[in-house]
C-alpha cells in the first residue's frame, strides 16, 4: 500500500448537519442486518492567499504636483501573498473495511451513517456535527478594470491633453472637499431635508472623491482565495514536495519549478497496529464496530519555517473493536450510541 495519496482541489470542505445523515431501519426487507462502513480519515490542508492587482493611475505623474502626494502605483503589476495554512480532517468510506450489523428480528433497531456511508449513530440520531468528505469549489471572479468614466466632468472630457485632464481633476477633488466641509459646518443655502439626505449626500461626495483620487494614486484590489490539498496518511512519511507557491501564480503543482517548494512530512505517534488483513478478518459481522483511532503530527514547512505542525487523529492508523450486537437489540431499553464519521471513535453511549 503507498504511504501516502494526495489530491490537489479547489475546495472547501463544509460540514453536514445531523439532518442530512442517512437512517437505516432493520427490518424483514433487510432480514434485520444494517451494513456500513468504517471510515479512512483525509487530512485537508486548506492553502489560504491572496490575489493582489494593483494598477497604476491614469493621472499618476501629475500626483505630487497638484495633490502634493508621492507614494503612488506607477505601474501594473499582480501578485500572491500566502496568509497561512490551516489544517482539518474529513472522513470517507472504506469500501474494503465494510460490516454488517446483525439484530434480533422484530428489534426495532435503527443506525444513522454519514454521506459517506460511515457510521454516525446507532438507535439515536446524531447530535454533533463532523466535517465531510463533502466539497465545494471556490469560485474566483475577475474584477473589470476601472474605466473612471463615471466621474469625469464635460471639462475633463474636453480637455486637449492628460496633463490638463489631470489638473481639471484635481480641482474637482478640491471643490468635492469644500463642498463636504460647508456641509459639516451648516455654510450652506440649503441643508439637506433629514439625516438620511444627508447620509446619502456625503456617501456621494466620499465616493466621488474616492474615484477621481484613484487616477492619482492608482488602485490596488485584493482577492481572497482558498485551496484544499487533500492527504490521506497510512503510515510515517519522508518530508515531501505538497505543493509550491508562485509570487506571480499562487499555488502551483509540485512539479511547477515556477515557485518555491513547500513541504508535508507526517510522522505516527501511534504505536505499529496490527496488518491490514488481521484487522479486517477477525472482526465481520461480530456487533457494532467502532475504532480507538491512532494519531499523528502533520508538518508543513517552506525553507527552515514551519508554516503549520498539527496533530490529528487518523482512523486507518488505530484499533478496531466492537460492542456486541444484543446491546443495542433489547426491545425495552436498548442502548444507544454516537461515533465520530471521521475517525470511527466514540462520541457516547447510553445504556
Amino acid at each position: 500500500m503507498k504511504k501516502w495519496i494526495l489530491f490537489l482541489l479547489s475546495a472547501a470542505a463544509l460540514t453536514v448537519s445531523a439532518q442530512e445523515a442517512i437512517k437505516l431501519t432493520a427490518g424483514k426487507h433487510n432480514d434485520f442486518g444494517l451494513a456500513y462502513s468504517l471510515p479512512i480519515t483525509v487530512v485537508n490542508v486548506e492553502v489560504d492567499a491572496t490575489h493582489v492587482t494593483a494598477k497604476a493611475g491614469p493621472y499618476y505623474k501629475y500626483a505630487e504636483k497638484y495633490l502634493g502626494i508621492q507614494e503612488i502605483i506607477t505601474e501594473d503589476i499582480e501578485y500572491w501573498e500566502m496568509n497561512g495554512i490551516n489544517l482539518s480532517t474529513t472522513g470517507i468510506a472504506d469500501k474494503d473495511n465494510s460490516y454488517l450489523i446483525k439484530f434480533k428480528s422484530n428489534t426495532p433497531a435503527s443506525i444513522y451513517l454519514s454521506p459517506e456511508g460511515t457510521l454516525w449513530s446507532v438507535n439515536m440520531a446524531p447530535t454533533k456535527n463532523f466535517p465531510t468528505e463533502e466539497q465545494t469549489k471556490s469560485s474566483t471572479s475577475k474584477k473589470q478594470n476601472n474605466t473612471y468614466y463615471s466621474v469625469l466632468s464635460e471639462e475633463q472630457l474636453a480637455a486637449g491633453s492628460v496633463g490638463k485632464m489631470a489638473e481639471v481633476a484635481a480641482k474637482q477633488i478640491y471643490r468635492i472637499r469644500e463642498s463636504r466641509l460647508n456641509l459639516l459646518t451648516g455654510d450652506v443655502d440649503q441643508l439637506p431635508a433629514d439625516g438620511e439626505s444627508y447620509k446619502l449626500i456625503m456617501s456621494q461626495l466620499d465616493a466621488q472623491e474616492a474615484a477621481l483620487t484613484e487616477m492619482f494614486l492608482g488602485s490596488v484590489k485584493k482577492e481572497n482565495v482558498k485551496k484544499t490539498l487533500q492527504f490521506i496518511p497510512s503510515g510515517a512519511t519522508g518530508k515531501f514536495i505538497l505543493f509550491r507557491f508562485s509570487k506571480y501564480m499562487g499555488v502551483v503543482d509540485p512539479e511547477d519549478l515556477g515557485g518555491a517548494p513547500v513541504y508535508l512530512s507526517f510522522e505516527t505517534n501511534s504505536p505499529i497496529r496490527e496488518s491490514e488483513e488481521d484487522r479486517k478478518k477477525d472482526n465481520k459481522n461480530k456487533g457494532v464496530t467502532y475504532i480507538v483511532p491512532g494519531k499523528g503530527t502533520v508538518t508543513i514547512s517552506s525553507g527552515s519555517k514551519v508554516l503549520k505542525k498539527q496533530e490529528v487523529q487518523v482512523a486507518q492508523l488505530g484499533e478496531i473493536f466492537q460492542f456486541p450486537a444484543n446491546m443495542f437489540d433489547d426491545k425495552k431499553e436498548p442502548a444507544k450510541a454516537q461515533f465520530n464519521p471521521v475517525t470511527g471513535a466514540i462520541e457516547e453511549i447510553l445504556q
